[in-house]
């Protein structure tokens, strides 16, 4: 029998166990705040605010944001290119030391290197490396890849949303926020219901009501679990702690759906190859009759021609008048030398042996080499007589 002593609670805790509880305390709030990025085809750029596969409306928010900052970087490359244009001025309304010339012609200037401009400080390089022609190409090259960039990104993600029938990463996410929201309701439930913080009346007198009921048990745990759910964090991320799947696991399972898909589709125009097959075969009444009247017909026919057959070409007996034809082999009409024809021919085309194989019917019996219980004990009996004869002998 053995005694358990508690441990004195004014005796402190030893080191190593305050250590060993600090650092699963630790590593239980680091899996809490664990944070996994939402996975995108073409939202990546966003990092930790790609929302869940299941927030439709997030995703097309983000969709629209990428698409018109992507336009808006194409528009900007359009602008610059206008402003890189060459300019025709009249001579006559450039300024000059003659203010009343009236010349007029036509002066081609090019807005970035303009001698017409106020000429910039020598000793302010950035000023000088912005105005180049060097920086707004510079420029219109990194408009051009960014634009480029967020439009195909934007387009790839919109063909995931649209034109894929079943997206894993989808299906992953509702069946995770489904399943937290049922958790929530077990969780809620099994707390209890605080009666300082909550009361619950009775909506038809008002009454308030005791909260061990578990009607209204359940009901206070649905409520909360709905208000969970409907956290704007939640909403827009879905469970946090929830880790998506992989890319490599997502291919898979496409390709796997692709395969049974692909299977499905198979047998189901197998099926209505077959139903088609079906009605195609099937006669009415009318044509059934008409099918074996034909068929009486050729039999008939069939007939005329074996009795009408020449003489010599094949052998007739009682049995084939009697319309059951005799298989045999039938020669060319009256041939005047056996080595007019051709043997391995006539052997090809009536093999005798095969025609010996059909005419012939065989049973096979197997007899058992074990003895029968009955003919067993019979057998016993008689060597025991004849042991019993050779002792009296």
């Amino acid at each position: 029998m053995a005694l358990y002593t508690p441990p004195d609670k004014s005796s402190p805790p030893k080191a190593h166990e305050n250590e060993e509880d600090k650092g699963g305390s630790n590593r239980e709030q680091d899996d809490i705040k664990k944070f996994y990025v939402r996975p995108s085809l073409g939202l990546r750029l966003w990092g930790p605010l790609v929302p869940a596969s299941d927030n439709k409306m997030g995703l097309w928010s983000l969709i629209g944001i990428q698409t018109a900052v992507g336009t808006f970087c194409l528009h900007r490359i359009r602008v610059l290119r206008a402003s890189m244009k060459f300019v025709s001025k009249d001579i006559a309304n450039i300024p000059s030391l003659n203010r009343f010339s009236k010349t007029h012609g036509a002066m081609v200037l090019n807005p970035v290197n303009n001698p017409l401009k106020k000429p910039l400080n020598s000793n302010s390089r950035f000023r000088q490396l912005f105005s180049s022609p060097r920086w707004s190409t510079f420029k219109n090259v990194v408009y051009l890849l960014t634009g480029t960039l967020l439009l195909s990104q934007s387009l790839l993600e919109a063909s995931r949303l649209t034109i894929l029938k079943y997206d894993p990463w989808y299906e992953e996410a509702k069946s995770v926020r489904d399943k937290k929201f049922f958790n929530d309701i077990i969780q809620f439930y099994h707390e209890g219901i605080d009666p300082t913080k909550v009361k619950v009346k009775d909506a038809t007198n008002g009454n308030v009501m005791s909260t061990n009921i578990p009607e209204v048990k359940q009901s206070v745990a649905l409520v909360r679990a709905q208000a969970e759910a409907e956290n704007p964090i939640i909403k827009w991320f879905g469970p946090i702690e929830y880790k998506p799947m992989s890319f490599t696991e997502y291919l898979d399972r496409m390709e796997y759906h692709l395969d049974i898909d692909a299977l499905l589709h198979d047998k189901r125009t197998l099926k209505e190859n077959q139903q088609h097959l079906n009605t195609q075969i099937t006669h009415t009444e009318g044509e059934l009759d008409s099918i074996v009247r034909h068929n009486q017909e050729v039999k008939e026919r069939t007939k005329d021609l074996v009795k009408n057959a020449p003489e010599g070409s094949m052998a007739l007996s009682s049995v084939a008048s009697q319309g059951f034809p005799l298989r045999s082999v039938i020669l060319e009409v009256d041939p005047q030398d056996p080595d007019s024809m051709d043997l391995n021919e006539v052997w090809s085309l009536y093999d005798p042996w095969m025609n010996l194989a059909l005419d012939t019917s065989l049973s096979i019996k197997f007899l058992p080499t074990v003895m029968s219980p009955e003919s067993q004990s019979n057998q016993n009996q008689n060597d025991s007589q004849d042991d019993h004869e050779t002792k009296t002998e």
